[in-house]
């Protein structure tokens, strides 16, 4: 979330908030250091010292992170702490509008110049041959600046024609850089090495764009070599690290695009093929790319046996979801549409028809050409394969089924249908709106009232579990507003209550004031933080909205009554 700099105490959870300042008092906040841009940086001590970055535009922080573990929230205790120092020890943080900076009796506070200004003002003023000197000395004892260096600068000491060992090595010292004592990365340090590899990443498409394929594939194929076991014993919780082989693949993309001469399509072919066949990806979605880019890459009638010889390794298990299976059918099936004719795709569309999206492909096909008999054949199949096992995949034949009907005008099947759809607890493509306002045309309007309280409202009244917005949504399209009021009552809400204004204020605003004042009472007694006593008073404010003015008040000095020791609450209900 966005973080206003003047009014953070009102955003954050008043725990956090409580344990933020104390650290701030405690003078855990060390080393903040202006980077310029409105970008900060502090070191906040706790049960290990954690790095706080934050990003300011006009006085709100829009970016913010923590190397501490915290994930409970979105804010922790540690960015809260650096936030107080920001605001309390007058750091002159230029993107606040001058009217919310603090000042220190009259004097105005010099302003310090950032650490970037700084860095420049060294760079300018001390000798070459000292810096390069500082260099030099520091690489000895930090490893990773060492490391970034001879990443940043690897085209100095790479040879003519860099192999993938000379890439992959730099990835191990990286790894060494940033792994545990147990050899895997840690959850803080991901981001830095996921970073670092996209450096490396950044310099193989800079490569490509300028025509030299040869020189970025070895980077390619090193990441996907060395990277990946990583992948496999880290904590990437974040994505920096399955970022780096996403961008890897995205790569490999690009070259098959480009116009590779045939040594470089033969080397990347025997590549991709050699790869998946290691099984060096398997488990993730990549393994099958691989075979997917040999498919692209693919020009001789031996390449095409070879992958459809690997493609047809890889058997069915008789598992009810078989997605290694199912992978294996569409990848045959991008094979033949590249190198077969329409009838032989087609054909093998029919021969592994229990593929789901084989099985739409056809009905698509026959409902295009109008072979309406044969299309709710196979729809009907369909069901019968899937309608216990998968309720998804059922509905989506039924919905083929509905626009066919549609199509023939068979009235009685439309009705089966829509009332399906209207019924349903499963998700569909078209809107609830849709399905109600096409089983409303079907049945005669002399009709519908007893229709829809016996077929519909009834049954849902009965089900398992109330389905209170479908049956809102009914009340509201037939303007049946006592009906919508009397569930309100069983079932109420802050939140149904304030939807509910839309419909009911103008007949029911003594009924809904009332229900607001019970169910607000509620919420307080069973909530505790900022953020729920800002939302109680907003909700409040729409009591005296409605004309609830008097029950408001009371409510509110029944409050500070009650909760005198919540000084949060206190606060947001004298705002009321």
């Amino acid at each position: 979330m966005k973080i206003s700099l003047g009014e953070f105490e009102q955003q954050i959870d008043e725990t956090i908030l409580k344990r933020g300042l104390q650290y701030y008092k405690k003078g855990y906040v060390t080393n903040v250091d202006e980077r310029g841009n409105g970008e900060y940086e502090a070191l906040v001590e706790g049960s290990e010292e954690y790095t706080v970055n934050l990003s300011i535009k006009k006085g709100i922080v829009e970016d913010y992170t923590c190397t501490c573990p915290y994930d409970m929230g979105p804010v922790c205790k540690h960015v809260v702490a650096t936030l107080f120092y920001l605001q309390k020890e007058n750091m002159d943080v230029a993107e606040i509008p001058v009217s919310e900076k603090r000042t220190t009796g009259s004097h105005s506070r010099i302003k310090k110049q950032s650490s970037t200004e700084q860095v420049d003002n060294i760079l300018m003023a001390v000798p070459e041959e000292e810096l390069k000197d500082f260099i030099r000395q520091t690489c000895k004892r930090d490893k990773e600046l060492r490391s970034r260096l001879l990443r940043m600068f690897a085209n100095v000491n790479a040879p003519a024609s860099a192999s993938k060992a000379f890439y992959i090595g730099q990835i191990q010292d990286l790894i060494e850089v940033y792994a545990g004592r147990y050899g895997d990365i840690e959850y803080r340090q991901t981001r830095e090495f996921g970073m670092a590899i996209s450096e490396m990443l950044g310099n193989a498409e800079r490569n490509i764009e300028s025509g030299k394929y040869e020189e970025a594939l070895p980077v390619i194929f090193a990441v996907l070599e060395a990277v990946t076991p990583v992948l496999n014993s880290s904590d990437d919780s974040d994505g920096y690290i399955g970022g780096c082989i996403d961008e890897a693949i995205e790569l490999i993309g690009k070259l098959i695009e480009e116009n590779i001469n045939e040594a470089l399509h033969n080397e990347l072919f025997d590549y991709l093929m050699s790869s998946y066949k290691s099984n060096k990806l398997e488990g993730w979605d990549w393994h099958f790319t691989l075979l997917s880019f040999a498919i692209c890459l693919l020009k001789t009638a031996q390449e095409k046996e070879q992958i459809k010889a690997v493609i047809a390794s890889i058997k069915p298990t008789g598992e009810e979801w078989d997605w290694n299976y199912s992978r294996a059918q569409k990848l045959m099936l991008e094979l033949l549409s590249k190198t077969e004719d329409e009838v032989a795709v087609t054909q093998y569309l029919k021969d592994n028809i229990s593929n789901s999206d084989f099985r739409e492909e056809l009905i698509e096909q026959a409902i295009k050409s109008k072979d309406y008999k044969y299309a709710l054949k196979l729809t009907n199949e369909g069901l019968n394969q899937d309608d216990k096992r998968l309720r998804g995949v059922a509905d989506k034949w039924r919905e083929y089924q509905l626009d066919i009907y549609k199509k023939i005008g068979d009235k009685d099947n439309i009705i089966r249908l829509a009332y399906h759809f209207v019924i349903s607890e499963s998700s569909h493509s078209y809107s609830l709106k849709y399905y109600y306002d096409l089983l409303k045309r079907m049945i005669p309007a002399s009709s519908w009232q007893e229709y829809l309280e016996k077929n519909i409202i009834e049954v849902l009244r009965k089900s398992k579990w109330l389905d209170y917005s479908k049956l809102t949504s009914f009340y509201v399209w037939e303007e049946q507003w006592d009906k919508y009021l009397e569930l309100l009552k069983k079932d109420a809400s802050l939140q149904r209550i304030e939807t509910a204004e839309k419909y009911l204020s103008s007949l029911y605003f003594d009924q809904l004031i009332s229900l607001y004042d019970v169910e607000i009472r509620s919420f307080i007694k069973n909530n505790v933080g900022r953020s729920y006593y800002t939302d109680s008073c907003r909700y409040i404010r729409r009591m005296k909205e409605l004309g609830g003015k008097q029950i408001a008040d009371k409510l509110i000095e029944d409050m500070k009554a009650q909760y005198k020791n919540r000084r949060a609450l206190l606060e947001e209900l004298n705002k009321v």
